[in-house]
């Protein structure tokens, strides 16, 4: 796979780490206070993972369609289309690769804080960025592929500055600020309410309870059989799979910013079990519960 991957920083190296597990993908960018992450994928890449960061999330597609799901809605992925992750928020994006639908895409991951320190004289973009990087904002979508061969040209001309002795940070920010600037006053669309998209509301309001599988198909009122099928076939993934990494979801933010012991925590995020907790934290996390906490505790 030939992808360009840039690491950009006033201070030190900026790492990133895939903690994958058999049905999800937990991807945490280890930024440190003057860094930026600029990703561009050069060739057809395999996209099916529910994911979030700490750190606010640009995606820009260049080729290929598929669909994100996020807040409870599901989105169209298509050439054109910009896609913002706040910080923490949990999202899928599911892409059929073929020969007839090759995935290309750029990410830009950033601290808010570093990049609205440089935007003082530019107030329309800081308040823009400030509205964006709030937690308890929505993701959001939008269509630009009436400019995306204009996106592109900053793109290719922005990596390829990267190799300039004089390269900094300012520069960084200054792509940020473009495409801030190039976003439309409206959202491209508010999401499509689907059958699966109504399960995935109920779970996000009922996953720190006992629920099961067949309680999900009675919400749905079809057998469990016909309601794993069709969530299956709008987001390419199982219930069991969303419903899992909801709850380890929560479970991350519990064990980062509270005091609240491991097995607490299991029950507050729905497991009757402490041992299949700890056993689920690790398959899917790829460390226990405790090593976790002390990783990313700040």
């Amino acid at each position: 796979m030939n992808e360009s991957l840039i690491l950009l920083t006033m201070e030190g190296d900026m790492e990133k780490e895939n903690l994958k597990g058999e049905a999800c993908c937990l991807e945490r960018i280890s930024l440190k206070e003057n860094s930026i992450y600029f990703n561009r994928m050069l060739e057809d890449v395999p996209a099916n993972y529910y994911h979030w960061h700490q750190c606010i999330e640009i995606l820009f597609v260049s080729r290929g369609v598929g669909i994100v799901l996020v807040d409870h809605r599901k989105y169209t992925i298509r050439p054109g289309r910009l896609f913002i992750f706040p910080p923490g928020k949990l999202h899928k994006v599911f892409v059929e690769q073929s020969p007839r639908n090759n995935y290309h895409r750029t990410t830009l991951h950033f601290n808010a804080l570093t990049v609205i320190h440089y935007l003082r004289d530019f107030p329309r973009q800081q308040s823009v960025l400030r509205q964006i990087s709030e937690r308890s904002e929505p993701a959001r979508v939008f269509d630009i592929s009436d400019i995306q061969d204009y996106v592109e040209l900053l793109l290719v001309r922005f990596e390829k500055q990267m190799t300039d002795d004089f390269f900094s940070v300012s520069d960084n920010v200054f792509l940020i600020m473009q495409l801030l600037s190039l976003l439309p006053q409206a959202e491209t669309e508010s999401g499509q309410k689907t059958f699966s998209t109504r399960l995935i509301r109920w779970i996000d309001e009922h996953y720190h309870e006992s629920c099961s599988l067949e309680e999900i198909a009675a919400v749905a009122g079809c057998s469990l059989g016909h309601t794993c099928r069709r969530f299956n076939d709008e987001t390419g993934g199982t219930l069991q799979e969303y419903l899992t990494m909801r709850r380890l979801r929560q479970a991350c933010e519990l064990l980062i910013h509270t005091q609240l012991s491991v097995r607490e925590i299991a029950g507050k995020v729905g497991y009757l079990g402490y041992a299949w907790f700890i056993t689920s934290f690790r398959k899917h996390i790829g460390k226990s519960p405790l090593q976790y906490r002390k990783a990313y505790r700040q």
